[in-house]
């Protein structure tokens, strides 16, 4: 049985360090006859050389040595391996020597003069260790070349830590390998980009992750950068990834695998621009001005803020599309976008409502606020310069909201004061009251 076993010990390099030729040699003759690579040396310091140069799988050595004994030898071993074998022969039953051992992580301890029975027995036993290991590395070796290989970024984390990134992950945060990683960031939360929907906005990495892991059959999708000197949530370059979650079999960690959606996810913001933007102008059209009319008037009612609108239409259009051709309206249409939203604040909503009606949502604005904006808008229209057709007015109605009203009892009432302004002669500002207006049409 044993010299059956014996020949797992060809498969392996073994060194040998002894200092005494003749027990060298008898060894050695041994050695020889049951592996193929046998590596010899005299003394802790040939053998040590010998170690960084050949690599082998087993290190049989002597403790007392000249020039450097097999203990010193071995522990400067461990300073490169803490994993290779290492074999003790001694003569000696020296305490200090045995506990010094102990510390360094000695294997095994074979008592001069060797048996050669027990001898084998040890060497086998340490040879099916080293070849069940080189197994286990080769199967992990090949495992990591397929996750590096995977286009996908993978990340493996115990849900604190970060123990791996692959190849495509570490290219994307531009580090060489997951020490360079973990010296330099440790976590992948320099990377994110925050918005305020983001599952893991202004949590840390160990916190939003339990989400991921506790959360498997759920769609997680986060927003990442690698330029870290230019880090804007309404970057161009920002990517989009959807996490999936695996439990790494045997092992308390999970397999977090980072799909990119960037491409997808312009596509959609593309189409939510296009579904919110008039296409002739450029500004919302009347879907997103109701989405933002409604958000503001929750905004009011929980926050007692005022909120006012401004509605208005271009003076006398249909004459200008008779008189001058459809494209020359389109263009009047764009240039008195252009002056009102140079005119408005960021803040304020502006909309085309249909046809040559345009609205002006004004949050936190009172009633002579707006009508002031109003007014100042009235006045620059009338005073541009339209170069097809010379000159445009507009005629404009106002409305504050009040406890009573809804969406359609706010607008309403702009139209309202609207309709006054072009009953009373168009190019001027007509402001709805409490009292009411009768519309004429």
């Amino acid at each position: 049985m044993i010299e059956a076993e014996s020949g797992l010990i060809d498969k392996l390099s073994i060194l040998y360090v002894e200092d005494e030729d003749s027990i060298r040699e008898r060894l050695s003759r041994f050695l020889q006859r049951r592996t193929q690579t046998l590596y010899q040396a005299s003394n802790g310091r040939e053998g040590l050389e010998m170690f960084l140069e050949h690599k082998p799988d087993i290190i049989i050595t002597d403790i007392r040595m000249p020039v450097m004994d097999g203990l010193s030898m071995a522990e400067q071993i461990r300073e490169h391996n803490t994993d290779i074998p290492i074999i003790i022969t001694t003569g000696h039953n020296d305490e200090e020597f045995f506990l010094r051992s102990i510390d360094i992580g000695i294997d095994k301890y074979i008592k001069k003069p060797i048996n050669f029975k027990e001898f084998i027995q040890v060497l086998i036993r340490t040879a099916k260790t080293v070849i069940q290991q080189k197994e286990l590395d080769s199967k992990n070796q090949f495992i990591k070349t397929i996750l590096d290989i995977n286009p996908q970024m993978l990340l493996i984390t115990d849900g604190e830590k970060i123990s791996y990134l692959n190849k495509s992950f570490l290219k994307f945060i531009k580090c060489e390998h997951i020490d360079q990683f973990q010296d330099k960031f440790g976590s992948i939360d320099y990377f994110l980009i925050e918005k305020d929907d983001s599952f893991y906005r202004n949590k840390p990495f160990s916190e939003w992750v339990k989400t991921v892991i506790n959360s498997p059959e759920k769609d997680h999708m986060l927003i990442m950068t690698n330029d870290l000197q230019h880090k804007d949530p309404n970057n161009s370059d920002n990517s989009s990834f959807m996490i999936r979650v695996n439990k790494v079999p045997g092992h308390a960690e999970w397999l977090l695998s980072f799909s990119d959606i960037t491409k997808l996810e312009q596509e959609k913001e593309l189409y939510m621009v296009m579904s919110n933007q008039d296409y002739l102008t450029g500004i919302f059209n009347r879907k997103k001005f109701y989405d933002e009319l409604n958000k503001e008037i929750d905004r009011v009612r929980r926050y007692s803020q005022k909120l006012s609108v401004i509605m208005f239409d271009v003076d006398h259009f249909k004459m200008v599309n008779d008189t001058y051709g459809h494209q020359v309206g389109d263009t009047v249409l764009q240039e008195i976008s252009a002056i009102v939203q140079r005119a408005i604040r960021k803040t304020d909503v502006f909309a085309r409502y249909g046809g040559e009606e345009f609205t002006v949502l004004m949050p936190g604005t009172s009633r002579q606020g707006a009508t002031e904006i109003a007014e100042r808008l009235r006045v620059e229209i009338e005073n541009a310069a339209f170069p097809h057709t010379g000159r445009i007015t507009c005629s404009f109605g106002v409305a504050e909201i009040d406890d009573h009203d809804n969406s359609d009892t706010f607008i309403n009432k702009a139209d309202v004061a609207l309709y006054k302004a072009k009953d009373k002669g168009r190019n001027m500002v007509e402001v709805f009251d409490s009292g009411g207006i009768i519309c004429k049409k």
